[in-house]
């Protein structure tokens, strides 16, 4: 199914076009009263991995074999990502003299607080402070951390036996309808807190209603993908997306030599930020200086790593998922 490698080089092309729009001071691509192409392009990061993650979940013999796959896409990667921001970009963009920069602690807590995941710093000393949004470094990470949660929950689930199309079902409503009603009551833009949790449950539900679609074995019909476009001009426009996404992903393409959505997206915002400094932010320039990272990040870093996978323990074991669930193909 090769549609998935376009979704995702599709999704993270949109994320660089609201980039470039908003890192430069201008409004936001509105679809829908809620929806934006930032939002759009995340959301359908969301919903392809619960698809494909839960189609790696039911092949692989145990649950620490399934979170090291997780953890060989994600952190080679961004690893690299932040090595080359921290120590190329860095000192090309500080206020600061080069040693003074290096020998700023800070540079150092940003590495290992965004390797962590959990611990996200955003900014570099004397690091874009000129910009319209000063001071931010890379504005892509915290999604890193929703992310690989989200792969901890599902481990979880399979290793309880509870990575069942009801289970996960139930748990993306409960995600949509807690992320609505912080949103009708206009929480989300009031508090810090709670924008963060519609984030998480807006994405939480994408992630899960993925899972739940590849658990059941089930192709939504074609007019009901449809239907669901609809709903993406609406405040609750992600409720349709994993319908529309799990249609497009199933169309028979040729796959692509090359995987360069993780790559565009985690060194794109660095990569805009300093183009914005310049006063030269557009979505050309912002892809023309990006590809060429996205491209050595793929080759030199991501594909190695991922062939390690091919290394990790293969034996038999009980399937992660339920029986019903592990029998769907």
């Amino acid at each position: 199914m090769g549609g998935f490698d376009y979704l995702r080089l599709i999704a993270a092309t949109l994320v660089v076009a609201h980039h470039a729009r908003v890192l430069d001071g201008r409004p936001p691509i509105m679809i829908g009263p809620s929806l934006d192409l930032g939002a759009l392009g995340v959301g359908l990061f969301f919903a392809i991995s619960g698809y494909l993650v839960t189609g790696s979940l039911k092949q692989t013999p145990r649950v620490g074999t399934f979170v090291a796959k997780r953890a060989l896409r994600i952190f080679p990667g961004l690893l690299a990502a932040l090595l080359v921001t921290a120590f190329i970009i860095g000192p090309m963009s500080t206020t600061l003299s080069t040693s003074a920069y290096l020998a700023d602690p800070d540079v150092y807590g940003y590495m290992l607080k965004n390797l962590t995941l959990y611990a996200v710093a955003y900014d570099l000393p004397g690091v874009f402070l000129t910009v319209p949004v000063a001071g931010v470094v890379n504005g892509s990470l915290w999604t890193l951390r929703l992310e690989f949660t989200a792969y901890l929950a599902l481990a979880a689930l399979g290793a309880a036996r509870q990575a069942t199309p009801r289970t996960l079902t139930v748990l993306a409503l409960v995600a949509a309808a807690g992320s609505t009603v912080v949103h009708v009551a206009g929480l989300d833009a009031r508090d810090d807190l709670f924008r963060i949790a519609y984030l998480a449950g807006v994405n939480g539900f994408l992630f899960l209603s993925g899972a739940a679609l590849k658990a059941s074995g089930r192709q939504p019909p074609l007019w009901l993908a449809g239907a669901a476009v609809i709903l993406l001009a609406t405040p609750v426009w992600f409720l349709g997306l994993p319908l529309i996404v799990l249609r497009l992903g199933a169309v028979d393409t040729p796959r692509l030599p090359v995987d360069l959505s993780y790559g565009l997206y985690i060194y794109s915002f660095p990569l805009q930020q300093m183009l914005a400094e310049r006063s030269q932010l557009s979505l050309a320039k912002s892809l023309a200086l990006t590809l060429p990272f996205a491209l050595a990040s793929w080759l030199l870093v991501e594909k190695p790593a991922l062939r390690l996978k091919a290394r990790l323990p293969r034996a038999p074991a009980k399937p992660i998922l339920s029986p019903a669930a592990a029998a769907v193909d």
